[in-house]
């Protein structure tokens, strides 16, 4: 396939849409500097997978997904539930630890207003990458062992996921820039306060029934909803060479990304 028609297809597959889907998107695509491509349809990126229709039942069994990496902490995947069409997937899910990184904490002693939400969501992509170790070494570890194809979800689909989608890419050589714009597309695929006034249960990780998320001030709530190339720098900043964060932190080994190559490149 040509670049231009890699890009056609791109523009025109990227985004796929459920009635109940939140940000949901292949990484197929991708040209990396070795000059191959990301194969389609082997790992889609995701938020919540609670809210599903009955519609969306055939159009999701027909992706074949073998595995779900549910980045979320423990009590987010107690009040959102997945909810997949079959049980005959690999769910995989991890233990929070003792310290976990959320924005309401990083937010609490913050100034309310945009500012103070901006400074938070740098703090939380500075302490993220250290956290999500384990969960990041899972993802790799399924798509080493064949799970795919295979989602990988938050609870919007842009923070903890757009960190591990673009530690993926990275390390299968996609450049930089580019998991940055893949990162972006939240901007236009995630309208999350639409998807929130349809869905009244709806808290995306970050809010409960006491503290619901529409009634944050509309300034710190368009930071808090938006992917800014600056919140990903953060988390590169503090991941270093990506190779050797795979390594110490998420235990990925070289055999294991050999296989992911094999996996997900073409």
């Amino acid at each position: 396939m040509t670049s231009s028609a890699s890009a056609v297809r791109a523009e025109r597959e990227r985004v796929l849409s459920f009635q109940g889907g939140c940000n949901f998107r292949d990484i197929g695509g991708y040209r990396t500097q070795q000059g191959s491509h990301t194969r389609w349809g082997k790992v889609f990126r995701t938020g919540v997978l609670t809210y599903f229709t009955p519609d969306d039942h055939a159009p999701l069994t027909n992706l074949n997904v073998r595995a779900i990496c549910d980045l979320r902490r423990a009590e987010e995947r107690e009040r959102e539930p997945t909810r997949w069409p079959h049980a005959n997937i690999n769910a995989l899910s991890w233990d929070d630890g003792i310290v976990t990184p959320t924005i309401r904490g990083l937010a609490a002693d913050r100034p309310k207003n945009a500012a103070g939400m901006f400074d938070a969501m740098i703090a939380l992509y500075r302490a993220l990458p250290e956290w999500m170790g384990p969960r990041i070494g899972g993802m790799f570890s399924a798509i080493a062992n064949g799970d795919v194809p295979l989602i990988v979800h938050c609870a919007a689909g842009k923070d903890r996921t757009g960190i591990a989608v673009a530690l993926l890419l990275r390390s299968l050589g996609v450049p930089e820039e580019t998991a940055i714009q893949d990162y972006l597309l939240t901007n236009t695929s995630g309208n999350f306060e639409e998807f929130i006034r349809s869905r009244h249960e709806a808290q995306l990780g970050v809010a409960d029934t006491h503290s619901p998320l529409l009634s944050m001030p509309e300034d710190m709530r368009r930071v808090l909803f938006s992917a800014d190339a600056a919140f990903l720098h953060a988390a590169f900043e503090q991941i270093g060479d990506v190779e050797a964060y795979l390594a110490k932190t998420a235990g990925v080994t070289p055999a294991m990304q050999d296989r992911i190559r094999t996996a997900l490149l073409e």
